[in-house]
């Protein structure tokens, strides 16, 4: 729905590419937290906190995303990039945007299906609790970023994805911090990485290193796969 929504958009003028004060500032720390090219557009009537989707989908039978951009919005979109989509007015706060996008980019990871259906959840709940404990890193900081407004995006968006109550408990904590991968792990060496290429460089990071199993009422998957 979401795609079908942007494309339309797309064909009305209503989508265009992020050139704002504060989407720059939201695309800096967006390459700070994922190491991923990012094109960054901002639509008219968007609902909700940013999304972020694989240039390669195909809207339409046969055209990718990305292909569908560069040519109706003369955009850059790199192979293995992220289309992020925001809202045209100003985010109300850009780490809590942040955190909801990282959020969103984990998911779609998590439905890439390269980990067991039954280690998925344990997957989705390691890696946002190492981005809630990663909020807290120098380099964010440096940038600006309000971790306890980080965290709250984050966890809204997964609070959401595992179907549990809005005005429930933290779905991540601080506890153990020390034994979560560091934001440098996290986002690795290499720069311009594709989707593909991060993607693999997760699961390699917590291969052997899940989290506990899930139990019931703690997390709670609603997917249907």
């Amino acid at each position: 729905m979401q795609v079908n929504s942007l494309i339309g958009g797309i064909w009305k003028g209503a989508c265009h590419i992020d050139s704002s004060a504060d989407g720059r500032h939201f695309n800096m720390l967006i390459r700070a937290l994922i190491p991923v090219q990012a094109s960054v557009f901002e639509m008219q009537d968007w609902a909700g906190h940013p999304v972020a989707m694989p240039d390669c989908i195909e809207p339409i039978p046969g055209f990718c995303l990305g292909d569908i951009l560069a040519e109706e919005l003369d955009a850059d979109v790199p192979f293995g990039s992220l289309v992020v989509i925001r809202k045209r007015d100003n985010f109300q706060n850009i780490s809590q945007a942040a955190g909801a996008l990282v959020g969103e980019v984990l998911i779609g990871i998590i439905g890439r299906g390269l980990f067991p259906m039954m280690d998925e959840d344990s997957v989705l709940h390691t890696l946002g609790q190492a981005y809630h404990h990663a909020a807290e890193a120098d380099e964010l900081l440096r940038l600006g970023l309000e971790p306890a407004a980080f965290r709250a995006g984050l966890n809204a968006v997964l609070a959401q994805y595992w179907g549990r109550p809005v005005d429930s408990m933290a779905v991540f904590s601080a506890d153990n911090a020390a034994s979560q991968p560091s934001l440098q792990a996290l986002t690795g060496g290499k720069a311009q990485l594709t989707l593909n290429q991060w993607t693999l460089a997760l699961k390699a990071l917590i291969k052997g290193n899940l989290s506990e199993p899930v139990r019931e009422g703690q997390r709670g998957n609603v997917r249907i796969s």
